[in-house]
């Protein structure tokens, strides 16, 4: 498998947060090489290895959703009101390129003030409330294609960078997407598996982390571990996440609300398999899926691994692809050998 080219594919297709369709397309095709595929009504997407009638279920998490905006209005003019779905980030939103994700080809511009009119105040990131696109048509024509409620994404072409480096909107969480499609095609040619494993896609987690929920209380799993994205060193950047480094392996994270002892056979797998890891601590939720799977039902035991990355939540979020699949291998060797409770 080229997990470059699957990463690519992932992070050109839409698939806002709700609206998840165009990525679990792609997904499914990957996936139905190595495990039996289904779907439910919230949009999640569930891939089924190992013993299914074990009596032990391990389930590995991983949101497909992306970040985007809804259109709340259309002016007389034609200019398009938009609201975020998901943590967008003001910063870089002036004068970006959107996508209609229904007709990839219709675009539109993000308007921003120019400096020679401004008269400093608006030095500032406008604000969501204030944003508008601009797709180049007047009133009229903009109704034929575009209608309140439908969905934007950043229009980025991902890209390489030198030394195994990549850049493209959507890394969170596409990245963690291929790296659990190539944990199954590993899984796939390992015949000892004793243990159910259900790879999940969840949606929504950038809204409301619908997917997450009810997929877990479905699964109802013995052990889960959920993987994401997590923060890399760059300039200014200080604390904790000043010593995170990409093409330095995945984080594995501690947490009150993770279970330990998944942590620390993590930990003791990733040695043991010479597989490059970094630490995550972090003293209360952690942000990702894992704080609503490991309260689903009577509790499940959870673990974090999380892919380093640098600019969160831009058009060009950047990854090392070797992070990736190192993941990828150790997610893979924490189910071979039966994860941290070997019943």
């Amino acid at each position: 498998m080229d997990i470059k080219n699957l990463i690519f594919e992932l992070c050109s297709s839409g698939g806002v947060s709700g609206s998840e369709e165009p990525a679990i397309e792609i997904a499914n095709k990957y996936l139905n090489n190595f495990a039996e595929v289904s779907t439910d009504r919230n949009g999640n997407l569930y891939a089924v290895l190992g013993n299914k009638d074990a009596d032990k279920t391990i389930l590995l998490d991983a949101h497909i959703d992306r970040i985007g905006f809804m259109v709340t209005d259309i002016n007389s003019n034609g200019f398009v009101k938009v609201d975020k779905c998901g943590g967008i980030d003001v910063r870089v939103l002036q004068d970006s390129e959107l996508v209609l994700q229904k007709n990839n080809n219709i675009t539109g511009i993000v308007c921003c003030l120019p400096p020679h009119l401004s008269d400093g105040k608006e030095d500032k990131a406008t604000p969501i409330s204030k944003t508008w696109v601009d797709f180049g048509m007047p009133y009229d024509e903009v109704k034929k294609h575009i209608k309140i409620g439908d969905v934007l994404t950043y229009h980025s072409v991902p890209k390489e960078l030198l030394n195994g480096r990549i850049a493209a909107p959507a890394l969170d969480n596409r990245c963690s997407v291929a790296a659990l499609i190539r944990c199954a095609e590993i899984l796939s040619d390992y015949d000892n598996l004793k243990y159910k494993v259900v790879v999940l896609f969840s949606s929504q987690e950038e809204t409301f982390g619908t997917g997450a929920k009810t997929g877990a209380y479905k699964t109802d799993a013995d052990e889960a571990i959920s993987v994401d994205v997590s923060f890399a060193s760059q300039p200014d950047i200080s604390g904790q996440y000043s010593k995170i480094e990409l093409a330095k392996g995945p984080m594995i994270c501690i947490s009150p609300i993770l279970n330990r002892e998944m942590s620390d056979k993590l930990i003791s797998i990733a040695s043991d398999n010479k597989i490059p890891y970094q630490t995550e601590p972090i003293s209360g939720l952690t942000g990702t899926n894992a704080d609503h799977i490991s309260v689903t039902k009577g509790g499940v035991k959870t673990s974090v691994v999380s892919i380093p990355q640098r600019y969160m939540h831009t058009t060009n979020e950047v990854i090392d692809i070797e992070d990736v699949e190192n993941t990828s291998k150790l997610i893979a060797e924490y189910i071979k050998c039966g994860g941290a409770f070997d019943d």
